[in-house]
């Protein structure tokens, strides 16, 4: 018998068969608003929540990388995901985003040569973001492109070295470029 069948054989008789009071494990609650939501994770930060907004915190994926993964929704089909990559997680091909992979930003040293390019600079309270905009492509039982706004923030103080910046992304151009700019400017807010 493999050693996994073991282990599952050995709970069921261990909880003698009551398999139906077994609740698989939750994902957090949403953060709801109005309110200023903490951010947990490598990336202390706050986000200000509006009537209507909620911040879906992701459990972070088992390799790491990214090592936080939030979802923020504003409202009327407008999210952003905020991220963060530690150093050492490995840069997928940021020329080439499709289905799912909306690049790794551990700096901006990751950011396309073409990219920065035709990047601005906004200042936050978390630091300087380099905030530009990158194709992103969908390849299903459709063939669907957009243009994702992106932020990523240098964080003036990192609480974690390995932890140099948050990444903002507009997935699928959910909010305009102005829009993602003034989120950062105004929603995003030191620990």
């Amino acid at each position: 018998m493999a050693p996994l069948t073991v282990v599952a054989v050995a709970a069921l008789a261990v909880g003698g068969c009551r398999a139906a009071d077994v609740q698989p494990s939750r994902s957090p609650e949403p953060v709801t608003s109005p309110t200023v939501a903490p951010a947990g994770g490598p990336v202390p930060f706050r986000i200000q929540l509006g009537a209507g907004q909620r911040l879906i915190p992701h459990a972070p994926a088992s390799s790491g990388c990214p090592g936080y993964n939030t979802v923020a929704y504003l409202g009327s089909s407008r999210t952003i995901r905020l991220m963060a990559y530690a150093t050492t997680c490995t840069v997928e091909d940021n020329e080439r985003l499709i289905n799912g992979r909306h690049g790794v930003y551990r700096t901006t040293a990751d950011i396309p040569a073409d990219r920065r390019a035709g990047a601005v600079t906004v200042q936050t309270e978390l630091g300087g973001a380099t905030v530009f905009t990158q194709p992103y492509s969908e390849y299903t039982n459709s063939t669907n492109h957009y243009t994702e706004p992106v932020a990523v923030i240098t964080l003036a103080k990192p609480a974690d070295p390995a932890y140099q910046t948050l990444t903002v992304v507009a997935e699928k151009g959910a909010l305009p470029l102005d829009q993602l700019t003034n989120v950062l400017k105004e929603q995003l807010l030191a620990p």
